[in-house]
């Protein structure tokens, strides 16, 4: 109860991305469906929720009918704040996926992907059903694909476009930072950039060591330990993450 009187109203704990989020929705509308057959893709249309209740939301997607790939993503919704944000980076983060890296979307990496900084949720707790109303509808959208083939050619990591420019020197400072230090600076940037999007391939990737400041060694968990991306498309976008944010002069060497 004292915790409930303290924290300020639920407006003012969402983050600034989700807020702007709100104000300019980037996946809100509906598809055409007779556009969506002349394209050759499969238009899949899922809800979750009811309008008597509150809260509904509905996900539209256009996919292709050769690999699975969700090439676009659409939703609308009437309710509360929070499931208006959360279809619009549900729908987002599920472009350029296939419907069964889609089905394992959860509520953590929304909320990662909205954040301002990397330990300040971007969606206040209570809001939490919310999204799982998202998730419930992206699940409903990936079941109605179960009949499609998925390409085992698709390897490719959901990479933010904005993560890959290198800017200045990095991580202010990193190449004085005692070993230790450094290797929670560069855990971090794995946790907030790296880890989320390759777990939805259920992949994983763990820091083994660091030489001479630039030679950074990886082994890899999960599915990225069978998967030829490891030592291509997924160790380029690591590689490029960790120079843009740590140190411009790091190469990340899989440890095989």
């Amino acid at each position: 109860m004292l915790t409930q009187l303290i924290e300020s109203f639920t407006w003012y704990r969402y983050s600034k991305k989700a807020l702007a989020r709100l104000e300019n929705p980037r996946c809100a509308g509906k598809f055409d469906p007779a556009a969506s057959d002349e394209r050759g893709v499969r238009l899949v249309t899922a809800e979750a929720g009811f309008a008597e209740d509150g809260n509904k939301v509905r996900i539209e997607w256009l996919v292709d009918r050769d690999d699975g790939i969700i090439v676009d993503a659409r939703f609308s919704a009437f309710g509360q704040t929070a499931l208006l944000i959360a279809a619009d980076i549900g729908c987002e983060l599920c472009i350029s996926k296939n419907y069964d890296q889609a089905r394992r979307l959860t509520t953590e990496l929304m909320d990662k992907a909205l954040r301002d900084k990397g330990d300040q949720p971007a969606f206040p707790k209570e809001t939490l059903p919310h999204l799982q109303l998202v998730i419930e509808a992206l699940h409903d959208a990936a079941d109605h694909c179960n009949d499609l083939p998925l390409s085992v050619a698709y390897v490719a990591p959901p990479v933010p476009s904005d993560q890959m420019a290198i800017e200045g020197n990095g991580y202010p400072g990193w190449l004085e930072l005692p070993y230790q230090q450094k290797i929670a600076v560069i855990e971090q940037v794995l946790d907030d950039d790296v880890r989320p999007y390759i777990s939805l391939d259920a992949g994983g990737v763990n820091v083994l060591k660091l030489e001479d400041n630039t030679r950074l060694l990886i082994g890899y968990t999960g599915t990225c330990t069978s998967c030829y991306s490891s030592v291509g498309t997924t160790l380029s976008y690591i590689q490029q993450v960790l120079r843009a944010k740590v140190h411009p002069d790091l190469n990340v060497i899989p440890d095989l």
